[in-house]
């Protein structure tokens, strides 16, 4: 099989979300000695913009989504050393965590997928997240931008103490605060510089403020 071959098949599996099927055909990149970067321009981002291209259309939900993310990740465990390896470049590193509070992570989850198949480093806090530990890891991490994620009503006030404390601290870094129950009222009232409704909305905000194309 050809290279080409080889990685339209590997992003067609990952559009499908099956992970066993695209993690065989990295192994078969791999063993064929395909550039990582390629590998990662070519079958991974191609695929994750094919997975939100079908979304936006209508003809992916949430539930699909979801799967393709897992295939990415899947992906990116095998690749990412290989990436580091050659020296490849991240656009940029992003900090992002579910507020104290609040224990729902599938958008968070469903971000994290999607922002690594692009080819960003990510540092997950995990759910229920203390404001002082998102201050800790910003300051110790230096990220370029931070997320918080919630769907609960209740955790909006845990963002404005997150927020608040963030700034008080002097951590430049732009914060994008997601999830449903967000408006842009509230994103306002929060402190936060942008805000998405969902995962790939997120992702796509992400990018337009590293000014990613």
């Amino acid at each position: 099989m050809k290279d080409n071959e080889i990685l339209e098949k590997l992003k067609i599996s990952i559009v499908k979300g099956k992970s066993e099927e695209a993690l065989d055909f990295m192994h078969q990149a791999i063993n064929a000695n395909i550039d990582p970067k390629q590998i990662l321009n070519e079958a991974i981002i191609r695929g994750a913009e094919d997975v939100g291209l079908k979304y936006e259309e209508g003809e992916f939900f949430l539930a699909d989504l979801l799967l393709a993310a897992d295939a990415m990740i899947d992906c990116m465990d095998i690749i990412k050393p290989k990436l580091i390896e050659g020296k490849h470049k991240s656009l940029g590193k992003i900090l992002i965590g579910t507020p104290e509070g609040d224990i729902h992570d599938i958008g968070k989850t469903l971000v994290i997928a999607l922002l690594k198949g692009q080819g960003f480093d990510v540092i997950d806090l995990g759910v229920d997240v203390p404001p002082e530990t998102f201050v800790e890891v910003a300051m110790n991490e230096n990220p370029d931008i931070i997320g918080i994620s919630g769907l609960l009503t209740m955790t909006i006030s845990k963002m404005i103490e997150t927020v608040t404390m963030l700034k008080r601290k002097g951590i430049k870094a732009k914060i994008v605060v997601g999830g449903g129950i967000l408006s842009e009222k509230s994103c306002k009232h929060i402190g936060a510089d942008a805000w998405a409704k969902d995962g790939w909305e997120g992702v796509k905000l992400i990018k337009d403020l590293m000014e990613v194309n």
